[in-house]
C-alpha cells in the first residue's frame, strides 16, 4: 500500500510540474515531526507566487494540507524516493536531512541548489556524523557557532567551502505563535534523545525511569521521533506495561506540543530539547547523567564542549544514572526552589549571535538571492 501511494505521489508530481515557467522549490520532510521547521518559510515563499514550490514527505501522516498553494506529495522511503532523487529537477531542494550524498538520497545532476536548514541548535561536530554538511550547497545556520565549527571542519579536511548564513532560530519563532502556558501542577514530560548506539538511556533505562515517576507524578513520554523506528521494541513495551496507567500518556506526535504546555519540568539527557523549553517556556530542566551522543569519533579536532553541553552545564540541573532512587525528591527540589534567569539566557544567546525574531523573512530573503 506504501508502494502503491508514493508511485500515486510521485505521478501526481510530475503532472503538476509540466508547463513551468517559474522558479521550482522543493522541500523534503523525512516525517511529520519536521513540518513546524519548513512551515513558515514555505507559507511565505507561496504567497509571493514567485516560485513554484512542492512539499515532499516520506510520511504517511504528513499529508495533511496546511497551505492552499501547496499540497503535500508522498513519496515514501523505498525505490519511489530514490527515483525521485534521482531524476529531480529544478532550481533548489531545502531540507533539514544530513548526510545528503553518504546514504542512499543523492543529489541529482539537474537539480541546481540544495540548502541545508538546521532543525536543531545543538552543535556541529559531536551529535552530527564527520561529513553530514558536505554535499550542501548553502546552509541556514541557527547560530554563529554553527557556521564557526563548519568553517573549521572544511579547513581541516580540506573541504569545499558552503555558503553559510546565520538567519537564526525559525523553529522557535514559529513555535512561540502555538504554545499556550496553562502547566498543570504534578506533571512532568520525559523527553530522552537518540543515539546510534544501541547503548541509550531509553533502550537501557527508558522502562525503569518512567516506573519511578509513576510514582509521584503524571508523566509524558515523549521518544525522540528517532527513537520511534529504532527503539520500536522498547517503546512498545512501556506502552503495554503503562497504558492502563491512567497517569502516563505516550506522545509520539512531535508537532503535538500538550506535553511541553502541560507539563512543569522536562527530564532528559542529551540534545537539543532542553534548550527549546527553557527558553519556550521558562520552566526547569533536568539533566540525567549517563553517556555522551558522539556521532563523530573525531569531534575533538573541532571542540571539546558543545553548545548543548555549555548550556546544560549554565541552566541545567543534573542527576547520576546511578542516583535514581532519589530523582523524584530531586525533581519536587527543582520545581520548587526555581528561578527563571532571563538576563543569563539572553548573555548565552548573545555570545553566540543566535535569534528568534524574523527569521523567516531573513530565510526568504537570501533565498530569493540563491534563485535570482
Amino acid at each position: 500500500m506504501s508502494l502503491i501511494k508514493s508511485f500515486q505521489g510521485y505521478r501526481n508530481f510530475l503532472q503538476l510540474k509540466k508547463n513551468n515557467t517559474r522558479k521550482i522549490i522543493y522541500f523534503y520532510s523525512e516525517s511529520k515531526n519536521y513540518r513546524n521547521h519548513f512551515e513558515d518559510i514555505l507559507n511565505e515563499l507561496s504567497n509571493q507566487n514567485k516560485y513554484q514550490i512542492f512539499y515532499f514527505s516520506s510520511d504517511l501522516n504528513d499529508t495533511e494540507v496546511f497551505n492552499s498553494k501547496v499540497k503535500p506529495i508522498y513519496i515514501g522511503n523505498g525505490i519511489m524516493r530514490m527515483i525521485f532523487f534521482t531524476f529531480l529537477s529544478g532550481d533548489l531542494m531545502i531540507m533539514t536531512l544530513s548526510d545528503l550524498g553518504n546514504h542512499e538520497i543523492k543529489r541529482s545532476k539537474n537539480c541546481k541548489n540544495y540548502l541545508y536548514l538546521f532543525h536543531s541548535l545543538c552543535s556541529t561536530f559531536k551529535s552530527y556524523t564527520k561529513n553530514a554538511f558536505d554535499n550542501y550547497d548553502f546552509i541556514f545556520a541557527n547560530g554563529d557557532h554553527q557556521i564557526n565549527e563548519i568553517r573549521k571542519t572544511e579547513e581541516i579536511y580540506n573541504l569545499k567551502k558552503k555558503e553559510i548564513i546565520n538567519i537564526g532560530y525559525p523553529y522557535l519563532e514559529n513555535l512561540k505563535k502555538k504554545i499556550s502556558n496553562k502547566v498543570i501542577d504534578n506533571r512532568v514530560i520525559f523527553a530522552p534523545s537518540w543515539s546510534n548506539s544501541k547503548d541509550d538511556l531509553l533502550e537501557n533505562y527508558g522502562l525503569q525511569i518512567i516506573e519511578i515517576l509513576l510514582r509521584n507524578f503524571k508523566v509524558f513520554f515523549r521518544p525522540h521521533h528517532h527513537s520511534i523506528t529504532k527503539s520500536k521494541k522498547t517503546i512498545r513495551e512501556i506502552e503495554n506495561k503503562f497504558k492502563k496507567n491512567k497517569n502516563f500518556t505516550l506522545n509520539q506526535d512531535i508537532t503535538e506540543l500538550k506535553p511541553f504546555d502541560e507539563s512543569s519540568l522536562l527530564l532528559t539527557d542529551n540534545g537539543g530539547i532542553c534548550m527549546e523549553y527553557y527558553t519556550l517556556y521558562k520552566r526547569p530542566f533536568i539533566c540525567i547523567d549517563y553517556k555522551e551522543k558522539i556521532h563523530n569519533r573525531e569531534y575533538k579536532k573541532i571542540s571539546e564542549v558543545s553548545v548543548e553541553e555549555e548550556f546544560k552545564n549554565i541552566f541545567s540541573e543534573k542527576i547520576n544514572i546511578y542516583s535514581l532512587d532519589k530523582l523524584n525528591s530531586k525533581i519536587e527540589d527543582t520545581i520548587t526552589s526555581f528561578k527563571f534567569n532571563s538576563k543569563k539566557l539572553d548573555n548565552f544567546f548573545q555570545s553566540y549571535n543566535i535569534k528568534f525574531d524574523d527569521t523567516t523573512k531573513k530565510a526568504c530573503e537570501k533565498i530569493e538571492k540563491i534563485l535570482f
